[in-house]
């Protein structure tokens, strides 16, 4: 493609090798400025806004090589080519030419074969910045309106996902999402014989497709638990619905905390999430329940198992639940937060107050600087 009617800016002292300039680059079709000297340089590039430069590097007033930088400068963003005419025939000279903001040199004579070649590469350089800059700004442009739309698509998600009590007093959360959807979800309500329910979820993946699932979950955990359904008949049919809708391979890791403050117990239920600590406050000792069941999603109702283990519980027991974001979450070095150090920080643990903040400390100081890999939340 032969590139024409091009803005080229002349900024040559010598009135002979100036005029030489403007009869070559006119006769290949291009529209010309010519000026003496680096300052009127500058001020023909600020008015004119041209296409190329071609720019003498020795020259009165103001030099080529503080032109070039303060072009380079008012150009910003776009791509503006300067072609350095020179006589240096020295390599530090020509380097330097370079160091400035110089994109390469042409050495007097004028050879004008390879004078025309270098304005047509520069010309489709210049094309094709100007496309990739067009193409990043559609992107952001795009990318802007995808976070509006999921903005109003996560205040829609909170309003059926949240209206229970998660900010009950006795519970403490942490959500800690990758982007504006989480592919966790925490759900917590109060059924009508006063105990409480609260389930942590886990949807395979992240961002929106991770918590599509999470609306019809949140919709029938609330809506079964305030006519008095139990925890059991519950998971039966968040499970039925999520087999019903979820694509294959895609599941919810969860568990369910089914909690009885007159009798004073817990029934608990865990597939496919790891191990839930119960701490027992008078013995300062953990017990590790593990998960006995497969994710939600995965096995169709006649063979989804819904059996809870049962704990008695004391006063000031807690119960401490997770979804793999936390065993997983990783340092510089690659290696994984894990089970280990989890019960690390409940062993050296002094407080028990202070238990929740010391483990969101804990993986925030192993984790440094590292990318975060995945949603976690912490219960």
């Amino acid at each position: 493609m032969e590139y024409k009617n091009l803005r080229i800016l002349i900024a040559e002292d010598n009135s002979t090798d100036r005029l030489i300039l403007e009869t070559i680059v006119k006769k290949q079709g291009h529209i010309v400025y010519s000026v003496v000297d680096g300052c009127e340089a500058v001020e023909a590039f600020k008015k004119e806004k041209p296409d190329l430069v071609l720019l003498d590097a020795l020259m009165p007033n103001k030099d080529g090589f503080e032109t070039a930088r303060e072009i380079k400068e008012l150009a910003g963003e776009d791509l503006v080519p300067i072609i350095f005419l020179t006589s240096l025939k020295d390599i530090n000279s020509l380097a330097d030419c370079l160091s400035v903001g110089g994109d390469d040199f042409l050495t007097k004579p004028y050879n004008r074969s390879i004078l025309h070649a270098k304005i047509q590469a520069f010309a489709r350089m210049r094309s094709l910045h100007s496309l990739v800059q067009s193409q990043r700004d559609e992107i952001s442009l795009h990318n802007q309106h995808m976070i509006q739309e999921q903005e109003v698509a996560k205040a829609v998600f909170d309003n059926i996902a949240h209206p229970g009590c998660i900010n009950a007093k006795n519970i403490k959360t942490l959500m800690s999402p990758m982007a504006i959807f989480n592919g966790d979800m925490v759900l917590a309500v109060r059924e009508p014989s006063g105990g409480m329910y609260v389930m942590l979820g886990d949807f395979t993946g992240h961002g929106l497709p991770a918590a599509l699932g999470a609306m019809p979950a949140a919709e029938i955990f609330y809506g079964m638990a305030k006519k008095g359904f139990s925890a059991q008949e519950i998971l039966r049919e968040v499970n039925k619905k999520l087999k019903s809708i979820l694509p294959p391979g895609f599941f919810c890791c969860a568990s369910m905390v089914d909690m009885d403050f007159h009798k004073g117990s817990a029934k608990i239920w865990v597939g496919g999430l790891p191990d839930i600590y119960l701490y027992r406050h008078a013995l300062r000792e953990i017990v590790p329940i593990k998960s006995s069941h497969l994710p939600l999603g995965v096995l169709s109702d006649s063979r989804f198992n819904s059996t809870m283990e049962y704990f008695e519980m004391a006063y000031g027991d807690r119960i401490y639940l997770w979804s793999d974001g936390i065993h997983e979450a990783t340092n510089d070095q690659d290696e994984m937060f894990g089970t280990h150090q989890l019960a690390a920080v409940f062993e050296n643990n002094q407080n028990v107050d202070q238990l929740f903040e010391t483990l969101l400390k804990s993986v925030e100081e192993f984790t440094g600087n590292s990318a975060q890999s995945d949603d976690y939340t912490i219960v």
